[in-house]
């Protein structure tokens, strides 16, 4: 068995207390088998309360207010003080630990959900790097697992790694190219004409971002594509509504955002200067622009080996990452053109958890990736 993780993986240790946020809200936490069995058996003064507040039926803790009912008023787990940690379940011990699994491959991340691993990710100047071991393991085997597919989408997102870590070009370049191969990419998919992804990847290669690419994209980009403006607001009309909202806070939070960016800028012109005036007084975020969309074609581009969806999950790493920016900005234009480290990681953990821990959302982004006009290939190149 192989195991992947990024180089950072073993930076994080969960900080408790001195979080800003808790893990133990806003999401129902599930509870595996074996943690079942010890919480039926447990004894002492704490049983009744465990037995009272697990949801037997559901496998998962009761909440009250959105807050795991273990959550004490200090934001700290009464399971951990009560009980002790190997008293946690899975779902506890494990995150913001995150898994893929393939045949002869498990891939580990850490959430963006997590504040701390949100720090640790984003504050990462250099390019980011992965370490892949051999471990002793069972064979494991997966029904109909194409592995073909599943070689062409790892040396492919080999590729897409260095295309997004060039940083002798614009990141909007890197964007676009990424954009450009997947698209044909997934043409080959659709018609059967797997064996030509070699072709395809050389191609790119071998066009680099220089004059012909670029006059190849602004040929895609037609004058009857929206403007930046209409694009950018429809994007989130598209999207928001369809969501569950994991906190309550959530749309109070895009409101007050999202309206001073699109309320002060009513044209391309003036959308781009407030871009350009973020850009310039944050600077980190031409590199994190760059780890955001790492991070989300790391965690999800080989799971299209499952489902063929290979141009949905890059159309939803750069919508994710173009979402996160546009929030940014908006926070930015909020507190008159201030904005922090503190204020990124705060905005980046909010949104992956609205995305990220609810299944229902994240099939629906990709279902609108794939479906909705919006996110066609050619208003894409233009955000």
């Amino acid at each position: 068995m192989q195991i992947t993780r990024p180089a950072f993986y073993k930076e994080f240790s969960c900080i408790a207390g001195a979080c800003p946020d808790t893990c133990c809200a806003g999401w129902q936490i599930m509870i595996d088998e074996k943690s079942l069995k010890k919480y039926q058996k447990f004894k002492g003064a704490f049983r009744n309360r465990l037995h009272n507040d697990i949801d037997w039926k559901e496998h998962s803790f009761h909440q009250y207010d959105h807050r795991c009912a273990f959550l004490n008023d200090e934001n700290l787990c009464d399971i951990y003080s009560e009980a002790g940690k190997n008293m946690l379940c899975d779902t506890c011990r494990k995150y913001p630990r995150h898994i893929e699994e393939f045949e002869g491959l498990r891939e580990y991340s850490l959430s963006l959900s997590c504040p701390e691993a949100a720090r640790i990710f984003l504050s990462h100047k250099e390019k980011i790097t992965f370490v892949t071991r051999e471990v002793p393991a069972p064979e494991e085997t997966y029904d109909d697992f194409d592995y073909l597919l599943f070689t062409a989408l790892m040396d492919t997102r080999d590729y897409l790694f260095a295309v997004i870590q060039d940083r002798s070009v614009p990141v909007y370049l890197r964007r676009q190219k990424l954009l450009a191969c997947t698209h044909d990419f997934q043409l080959s998919v659709n018609k059967n004409e797997l064996f030509q992804w070699e072709d395809i990847r050389s191609r790119h290669q071998n066009s680099g971002f220089g004059a012909k690419f670029q006059d190849k994209i602004q040929k895609w980009i037609s004058d009857n594509t929206p403007s930046l403006c209409s694009l950018s607001v429809q994007i989130w009309k598209c999207i928001i509504p369809q969501m569950e909202v994991l906190r309550p806070g959530w749309h109070d939070f895009l409101r007050k955002t999202l309206v001073p960016l699109y309320g002060s800028c009513q044209n391309d012109e003036e959308l781009r200067n407030a871009y350009t005036a973020f850009s310039n007084d944050y600077p980190d975020w031409e590199i994190q622009e760059e780890q955001l969309l790492l991070y989300w074609v790391y965690t999800y581009f080989c799971g299209a080996v499952y489902d063929d969806q290979i141009f949905a999950k890059i159309k939803m790493a750069v919508v994710c990452t173009f979402m996160i920016h546009e929030l940014a900005v908006g926070t930015y234009l909020r507190n008159n053109h201030h904005f922090t480290f503190e204020e990124m990681v705060s905005i980046c953990y909010q949104f992956s958890r609205e995305l990220e821990h609810s299944d229902p959302n994240l099939n629906e982004m990709e279902r609108l990736m794939d479906e909705d006009e919006i996110f066609d290939f050619k208003n894409l190149l233009r955000i």
